[in-house]
């Protein structure tokens, strides 16, 4: 989804290395210098990529005007894939095969006319990816905020992941790394000296083992740890290991707001805020003990529906939800999937306004990147809550209010 108009969705990631300050021209030309291009000679690679300006797929012109929004640059991704599809190679090479089969009395192929049929499909299909006839063009659109030092990407999947950071490594020598629930945590607290209380952070316990659940060898040889911890293994398979604290934040939240208490004293940019929250229309929990599978609820208020009380008792934690998030002046709805900090269709505050479709374009960005830093904020203050001597009276809590959720 475009940052320029509609629902936005977005992951970010942190730029490390000698970034810019500040939006110049010799960043323009660079963008400029690295655009998108049409493979000029043979087939092109099954994915190739370049910058646009994000006004639309063909447009590369970067300028002051279109892309520049104080320290937001505003600027796209084009990703083409170049990939004939299976069934069509495949129907490629019967027609050939019942050609060539057609002159033999057998009716059946030799090896060699085998080998020729195969030649004849890899050049009949090199030929047409030379035309782009199968080429499938994206655009994902990127903002980059170069005072905070993130980039905002549209898009999540490793393919893209992968195609952008190559491109960022090229044009700027700078490194992108995906700011998940774990990276954010460590640079949090590296920032504040707290890099060993994060080293000593692994997941809550907030219910027991599931008492059928038994470790086999292999998962107790890659989470040797206490048998009454959780393994999560979906921050195994992720970009970073503590990304179990996401999921913790959530249970947190749904915590607090069952307890009564649904807003936050943060900081936000810099400022004291009061964020009020909800969880709402949609809940997606996993067992935490990698055992009892997942589930998804869809209700106005998925939190209080009796499955998501046997989930939490079953050792389910949440990874997505939807969230009504407020700061007094503004709201934002939205979906958040917290272990990798992916922000799905959010609805931003209305803006009304507005001098220009430039003026509206550059309120947008800004009220996204308030969303993030909002999120921020309310992640940040459960980070000292959950780094601190507190946190085992908290649990302890959480845990209670589990069993007492489960009774009603």
């Amino acid at each position: 989804m475009s940052f320029q108009s509609g629902r936005v969705s977005f992951c970010r990631f942190a730029v490390s290395g000698d970034a810019p300050a500040s939006i110049s021209q010799e960043l323009l030309d660079q963008l400029s210098a690295n655009a998108y291009t049409d493979s000029s000679i043979g087939a092109p690679g099954e994915i190739e990529s370049g910058w646009i300006t994000g006004d639309h797929l063909y447009d590369t012109q970067f300028t002051f005007d279109k892309n520049a929004f104080g320290n937001l640059l505003l600027f796209a991704m084009r990703v083409d894939r170049n990939r004939i599809p299976a069934e069509v190679r495949y129907a490629y090479q019967r027609a050939h095969e019942q050609a060539v089969a057609a002159g033999n009395p057998s009716g059946f192929l030799s090896r060699a006319q085998k080998k020729e049929v195969r030649d004849l499909v890899d050049r009949q299909v090199h030929d047409e990816l030379a035309t782009g006839k199968h080429r499938r063009s994206k655009q994902v659109d990127l903002v980059w905020d170069l005072a905070n030092g993130q980039l905002y990407c549209a898009a999540s999947g490793n393919k893209i992941h992968e195609a952008l950071s190559a491109g960022f490594r090229g044009t700027f020598d700078l490194d992108l790394e995906m700011l998940t629930a774990g990276a954010l945590a460590g640079a949090v607290l590296q920032g504040k000296g707290q890099l060993r209380d994060y080293e000593d952070l692994h997941p809550s316990p907030f219910t027991p083992p599931p008492s059928d659940r038994h470790r086999d060898q292999d998962e107790a040889a890659q989470s040797p740890q206490d048998a009454s911890i959780p393994n999560v293994p979906w921050a195994h398979t992720s970009t970073d290991a503590k990304d179990f604290l996401g999921n913790e934040w959530l249970i947190w939240l749904w915590w607090l707001s069952e307890m009564g208490d649904a807003t936050v004293e943060a900081q936000v940019a810099g400022q004291k805020r009061s964020l009020s929250f909800t969880l709402v229309q949609a809940l997606d929990m996993e067992c935490a003990w990698g055992y009892r599978g997942k589930q998804g609820l869809r209700e106005a208020a998925p939190t209080r529906m009796s499955e998501a009380a046997e989930g939490l008792k079953n050792g389910k934690w949440p990874r997505k939800t939807g969230l009504i998030l407020a700061d007094g002046e503004s709201q934002w709805e939205l979906s958040l999937q917290a272990d990798r900090l992916l922000v799905s269709a959010a609805l931003l505050p209305e803006i009304t306004d507005t001098a220009s479709p430039r003026d509206l374009v550059e309120q947008r960005l800004l009220r996204s990147r308030e969303l993030a830093q909002s999120l921020d904020g309310l992640y940040e203050t459960f980070l000292r809550q959950r780094t601190s001597s507190a946190w085992d009276g908290t649990r302890q809590n959480i845990r209670d209010w589990i069993g007492k959720r489960r009774r009603k």
